[in-house]
Parts: C-alpha cells; structure tokens; sequence
C-alpha cells in the first residue's frame, strides 16, 4: 500500500512539473504590449492557435523590438502571409525550409539566383499585362460622317 500511495504522489509530483514547464496558452488580451505590436496580423486569430504556435511566436515576437524599420515591415507582412496557410501549406513551407538550409552555400546562392531572376520575369510580366490593359482600355474618340450637303 505504500508503494501505490509512493507511486500515485510521484505521478502527481511529475505531471504537476510537467504542465509547469509547457507553454500555456495565452488570450490575446494578456500579452505584453510588445509582443502584441509584434504579433499584430495574428490579432484576430490568436486565440484559436494551439499552445505551441502561441509559445513559437512569442518566442519570435521576442526578437522584433531590434529589428529595423525595413525588417519590421517584412515580419508583419510574413506573418500575414504564414497566418492564412493551411497547416499542410505550413508544413510544405517548414520542410522546404529545411531541404534548403541542407544545402551546400553555393548551391544555395544558385537556388537563390533562380529565384530571383523568376520573381523578376513574374514581374515584367505582370508590368506588360498591366501596360496592354492600359492600352487597350485607351478609348479612341468615335469617327464623324461628313456632314451631308443638301442639294
């Protein structure tokens, strides 16, 4: 009877520094300002995240105040992007990560030149298509018939 009771305290003792140490999830209306500026795309989101989405980008969140303007901009504008992927989109997005960071540094730049030069047809492109639609929404003015003559 000892042992159980020994045993039963020993999972309570465990399961008590368990629940201690994981992340607990956190309503929007009890972040830290800061974290809330960082965090803000996610506003209306945030409290459908699970506890480790929440504690991973708080753990983000931590590293905004040193960003610069620039880098700022571009966090908030990627964290809009990242919040409205499916979690498999998600999960394609984070194994891509990974088989690029694996990579030799100069395959890396090689993969990074390609991309470039594609984002740069991507928008030539979409620079013609705006250009020919500018075009062709030009309205000519209508041609006049000659006046008749009356005999």
């Amino acid at each position: 009877m000892n042992k159980l009771v020994a045993v039963l305290a020993l999972c309570c003792a465990l399961n008590s520094a368990l629940a201690a140490s994981a992340p607990s999830r956190q309503l929007w209306v009890s972040l830290p300002p800061a974290e809330q500026q960082a965090l803000a795309p996610l506003q209306a989101q945030w409290n459908s995240f699970p506890e480790k989405q929440q504690h991973n980008l708080r753990y983000v969140a931590q590293h905004y105040p040193k960003l610069s303007p620039i880098e700022k901009q571009r966090f908030q504008s990627r964290l809009v992007i990242w919040a409205k992927l499916t979690p498999a989109q998600r999960d394609a997005a984070r194994e891509k990560y990974r088989a690029f960071s694996q990579l030799s540094e100069e395959k890396r730049e090689q993969v990074k030149l390609v991309f470039k030069q594609q984002q740069a047809l991507k928008a030539q492109q979409a620079l013609q298509a705006q250009q020919a639609a500018a075009a062709s929404a030009v309205i000519t003015p209508p041609v006049s018939a000659p006046a008749a003559t009356q005999p």
